[in-house]
């Protein structure tokens, strides 16, 4: 049976007053995929899986370490859409960014230093509207920061037909001030392994369900659980590859159109948040399908990172 793909792409709106947002509809990308291959081509798929991080030619150590907050969550206030999620508060998810491009898309993003966001290549456009600390997408609260800018990096090698470093920096006009609602999320290092079978957190203002009209008007959150790439492979073919990484969307919680770009974190052993995937890609069939929900696996270009913004890691 033929099984497509669709980007959990940018969804349109237009902008209503400086923040307000209307007649929002989604922009979708579909890749047609069958996952029907001989047991030969199997082989070769499945041992495409193992993650080994992207080597850039020419590339010099970065020597400007993220702030030692990073990853930090100052405010633990937990309330209680992403599909099937739960509402956010504010300050749980400091890095988190709505991003307005061109005026008429909305993605999400992540801070990941004093003037760096990262997103996806799908989301890249023009100009950006970037809106920190806030959890309503209409009308940031009181001390969110929101900046435009024109200056983005997308990944040279970006391909929307088989949807492969789908990874994009957002450069801000001036260097952010930080808070108890604003701070970066901790990229991971070099060593990480695959996080198969591990609790993540994936957070944005995408649909709440299938049948939404539009983005949520409040930031959303859902756990989710990482799968071995070879079961992703089984459902979307050889479109998965070591660069991206799979959740499991059982009973329905998952990512959904608007989340695109966002983040998905990882809770270490000292309570901070690890960035390790880029909010990608689900399925045509709809987010509550329980198909598999793909992201770009941000441990697999650290060295492009570090290259394009100056920040060592680790």
């Amino acid at each position: 049976m033929l099984i497509a793909l669709i980007l959990v792409a940018a969804i349109a709106l237009s902008v209503e007053a400086e923040y307000g947002v209307k007649n929002l509809k989604p922009r979708n990308i579909v890749k047609p995929v069958n996952p029907r291959y001989t047991a030969e081509e199997w082989r070769d798929i499945l041992a495409a899986q193992v993650a080994i991080p992207e080597k850039k030619s020419g590339f010099v150590k970065a020597t400007k370490p993220q702030p030692d907050f990073a990853g930090k969550v100052f405010i633990n206030d937990k309330t209680d859409r992403i599909t099937n999620g739960n509402s956010a508060s504010r300050g749980q998810f400091p890095w988190q960014a709505a991003l307005v491009i061109d005026s008429s898309s909305f993605c999400g993003g992540s801070l990941i230093s004093y003037q760096y966001v990262l997103t996806a290549a799908h989301c890249a456009g023009s100009s950006y509207q970037v809106t920190l600390g806030s959890t309503l997408a209409n009308y940031p609260e009181t001390g969110a920061l929101t900046y435009t800018t024109r200056s983005s990096v997308v990944h040279s090698y970006y391909d929307p037909s088989r949807i492969d470093n789908d990874i994009a920096l957002l450069l801000l006009p001036e260097g952010v001030s930080f808070s108890n609602y604003i701070s970066p999320v901790r990229l991971p290092p070099y060593s990480l392994g695959d996080l198969a079978g591990e609790t993540v957190v994936a957070s944005g203002w995408g649909k709440t369900s299938d049948w939404a009209g539009g983005i949520s008007s409040t930031l959303q959150y859902v756990d989710l659980r990482i799968i071995n790439n070879n079961e992703c492979a089984y459902t979307y073919g050889d479109v998965i590859t070591a660069s991206k990484i799979c959740v499991s969307t059982i009973g329905g919680y998952s990512t959904c159109n608007g989340d695109s770009g966002g983040p998905l974190v990882h809770q270490e052993y000292d309570g901070r948040y690890t960035l390790v995937g880029i909010v990608s890609f689900g399925s045509t069939g709809g987010c509550q399908q329980e198909h598999p929900v793909v992201f770009t696996r941000v441990s697999t270009y650290l060295n492009w990172i570090e290259y394009n913004t100056g920040i060592y890691i680790n």
